[in-house]
């Protein structure tokens, strides 16, 4: 009995990850070596071939030599990395994702103006970190749980904003800035920008075929943000089994047991090829009938 394999998309690289990506390939051609603190996209496989290439990573700015080339990650970084690579002389490639890039510029808006900051998300993500350089330390606050909310202070009559890392559920955080409503009635989001579009639409088509599923299979890092959040709102939204993996080398034939119907999707920052790989292993190794899954693009629902 062949297994039915649902494909998904939109899946893969988002915009602000293959603008990250072709800066880096460009640098490469360019640079022959550039330095980076933090990995320029969230995936194991890219980053050991950008090193292998000739990319160094370092633990801190100050590790990189005066006058060579630093590149930024999608992530961004603080204001204060950005003075130390300029007192280097560092010859700057900004690689931060022009969404990322408009949240940070609302968040320093808001810190001049005053407001009370609270942030959404992971605080040890590098997202977040760079975000919180743009707030000042003694107004901005960071959550992900109803726990972090009840530890809030009481902020009187402070005007209170918050803002969203980009790459949650949206549906969780949905139900954060309810309870941060329920505690703070008056508060606001700070900016336009959220959960990117890109994470929202990779998480609704995994929302739409997840209960007629057996087992979704996420291709992507473990320490990519919208990897995890993908296997969590698969298990949310009906699947009865979902798995992260770098690639189809840490497949295992025990996960395809027992399954009649299975799909393929890719974090947002996941190389295609990653993908048409572990399509290849399947249908060599399994009975394969796969579908192409997509749902409309965002500005036609």
């Amino acid at each position: 009995m062949s297994i039915t394999c649902y494909l998904l998309s939109p899946r893969g690289y988002c915009s602000g990850v293959a603008r990250a990506v072709s800066m880096a390939n460009q640098a490469m051609k360019l640079y022959k070596t550039f330095y980076v603190t933090e990995d320029v996209i969230h995936n194991k496989i890219y980053i050991k071939q950008l090193e292998q290439q000739g990319m160094v990573k370092v633990d801190s700015i100050d590790d990189v030599p005066d006058g060579s080339t630093l590149m930024f990650s999608a992530h961004g970084v603080s204001p204060k990395i950005v003075e130390k690579a300029e007192k280097k002389e560092l010859t700057i490639i900004d690689a931060t994702c022009p969404i990322v890039k408009s949240i940070q510029n609302e968040v320093k808006l808001a810190t001049e103006q005053g407001k009370k900051i609270i942030i959404i998300g992971h605080k040890s993500h590098a997202e977040i970190v760079a975000l919180m350089g743009y707030a000042d330390n003694t107004k901005f606050y960071v959550v992900y749980n109803e726990i972090d909310i009840d530890l809030l202070p009481d902020f009187a009559d402070d005007e209170v904003v918050y803002f969203t890392q980009t790459t949650l559920d949206y549906s969780v955080v949905e139900q954060i800035v309810a309870k941060l409503k329920e505690k703070f009635p008056g508060i606001k989001p700070g900016g336009t920008n959220g959960v990117c579009y890109a994470t929202r639409e990779r998480q609704d088509v995994v929302r739409k075929v997840a209960s007629s599923l057996d087992l979704l299979i996420v291709v992507g890092s473990s320490h990519s943000s919208n990897a995890k959040r993908l296997v969590e709102v698969a298990l949310s939204s009906g699947a009865k089994k979902a798995i992260l993996i770098d690639s189809k080398d840490d497949l295992k034939s025990e996960d395809i047991c027992g399954v009649n119907t299975m799909a393929v999707t890719s974090a947002a920052s996941t190389p295609e090829e990653l993908v048409q790989d572990l399509i290849k292993h399947l249908r060599e190794k399994y009975d394969i009938d796969l579908e192409e899954y997509k749902i409309q693009d965002a500005s036609e629902r």
